[in-house]
């Protein structure tokens, strides 16, 4: 039936997954449910050729996490970390997470 409102949703739906499944360095687990792959990025943060604040963050398909907010938990490679801040969607359907261990 969304394939008959969205033109290509599907089609969509199954790149999304793909690309999750290619790309996914860690496991994640919300709310006790299924586990799913993400990507979860550490590292230095550069900003005008200068080295910040340390970088803890994930990407994940919004659709695994309906409704996830800041302030909540989210259970990454059996660690568990805290949104530090609102979830940023992009127009893919993928979610950035800016993460703080908890």
């Amino acid at each position: 039936m969304t394939s008959l409102l969205v033109p290509g949703a599907e089609r969509a739906g199954r790149v999304r997954s793909a690309q999750q499944r290619h790309h996914a360095n860690a496991v994640a687990v919300w709310q006790g449910g299924e586990p799913f792959g993400v990507i979860l990025r550490r590292g230095p943060r550069e900003a005008l050729g200068m080295v910040g604040a340390y970088v803890l963050a994930c990407r994940l398909p919004a659709d695994m996490v309906p409704g996830i907010a800041q302030d909540e938990p989210i259970e990454i490679d059996q660690v568990t970390y805290r949104i530090a801040e609102p979830p940023q969607p992009d127009e893919s359907g993928w979610l950035l997470l800016q993460l703080e261990v908890a």
